[in-house]
């Protein structure tokens, strides 16, 4: 988990583009939130421009972090830190800006549009700020073997036969990966815009051309985004760029690898619901009559009882686990300690789990997770 913080506290270029739009954003008096916020260095930049108070909210771990950060640069006065999902959580007041880096790597993956939607409606004031504030989605034909190995590793030589057929899974996933520009077979296109400011739908669909630029083996899709952070202030992960972030792109794989010239031109649509995290694609080859459809959806592991859970209709009933969550919170009365509570669940639930070690780990699990100081 650190690695990763380390990954965007590390990356200069993200950092000095945040600077400049926090710059023209945020004023002395300011108030922010700072949401999902990590180690807290966005919130941390936006306190060093003179914002008064920061509210950073975040549902991990890192949130203890984000508090010594502050401690350290001595802003422990002017920040609030709140741990939750921004959606479960209330501010005390409105603020000025809104800011947060969910972008993900193809510009909506991190649930972003929702993320921001609900913020916009609940915690910004009116003419409040977003950053950011809209995106624009690239998409380009991609030849890579690194991208060939994604789609067909599981299908390997030196992989035994009884797991080849999850490379079924793997053409279907939206993979992480660091592009080069020898990669991409043509400029990319802009498959569409994400305002920030608008009440978005769940559902998006986006169809473009893609022109291909040099003979290749086509093995998908790539994606990633450019990003308004502020007036003028634009941030990128394209490997095409000349100062990207350190972020990689999202790849789209098809089901074969198709030869491609010079000038064919490839159709491509791309439909997406970015709050269940599903992606489908579809490419074409007019030239040479090929047509490729795949989906996240395809390689989800469900198991049939993932899909009567998923009935509407079906009539819920309390598992073992469910029940002895509701065990132990019963015995929340606001007087136990929770060694009292541990105490009680192994003297009257004895046979809830197999030992009383995993039954007090159990305990230990639900006092953390589902109760308050």
């Amino acid at each position: 988990m650190l690695d990763e913080h380390l990954g965007y506290v590390a990356d200069a270029e993200r950092l000095d583009i945040f600077r400049k739009a926090i710059a023209k954003t945020v004023s002395s008096g300011s108030s922010i939130a700072d949401l999902g916020c990590g180690s807290g260095v966005l919130g941390l930049l936006c306190m060093e421009a003179g914002a008064a108070h920061v509210y950073a909210v975040d549902d991990g771990a890192m949130i203890e972090v984000a508090k010594e950060v502050a401690r350290h640069a001595g802003f422990s006065g002017r920040a609030t830190f709140i741990r939750g999902k921004s959606s479960q959580i209330e501010l005390p007041e409105l603020v000025d800006v809104v800011i947060c880096d969910h972008v993900g790597y193809f510009g909506f993956d991190y649930a972003i549009v929702d993320f921001l939607a609900d913020a916009r409606k609940r915690f910004l004031k009116p003419g409040g700020t977003l950053i950011p504030s809209r995106i624009f989605l690239k998409l380009a034909a991609v030849s890579s073997h690194k991208c060939d190995e994604l789609a067909n590793g599981w299908r390997a030589s030196h992989i035994p036969d009884a797991f080849h057929w999850l490379r079924s899974h793997a053409i279907n996933t939206k993979h992480s990966v660091s592009l080069g520009c020898d990669d991409v077979l043509g400029q990319p296109a802009t498959l569409g815009e994400i305002d920030l400011y608008a009440d978005n739908q769940d559902f998006f669909i986006w169809n473009t051309e893609l022109h291909i630029e040099k003979d290749a083996l086509m093995h998908g899709l790539a994606g990633w985004f450019e990003c308004e952070l502020a007036a003028d202030v634009w941030m990128t992960n394209s490997p095409l760029a000349e100062k990207p972030i350190q972020r990689p792109q999202a790849f789209l794989p098809i089901d074969e690898a198709v030869p491609v010239k010079r000038g064919d031109v490839v159709k491509a649509t791309v439909m997406a619901r970015p709050a269940e995290h599903l992606i489908a694609w579809t490419v074409e080859f007019p030239a040479a009559g090929r047509r490729f459809a795949q989906s996240t959806w395809q390689s989800m592991m469900m198991a049939p009882e993932d899909l009567i859970r998923s009935n509407p209709d079906r009539i819920p009933q309390l598992g073992r686990k469910g029940e002895a969550r509701l065990a132990v919170l019963s015995y929340c009365d606001g007087k136990r300690t929770a060694r009292e509570i541990e105490q009680a669940i192994l003297r009257h639930h004895p046979d809830l789990f197999p030992t009383p070690r995993e039954i007090a780990s159990f305990v230990a699990q639900v006092l953390g997770r589902d109760t308050e100081q």
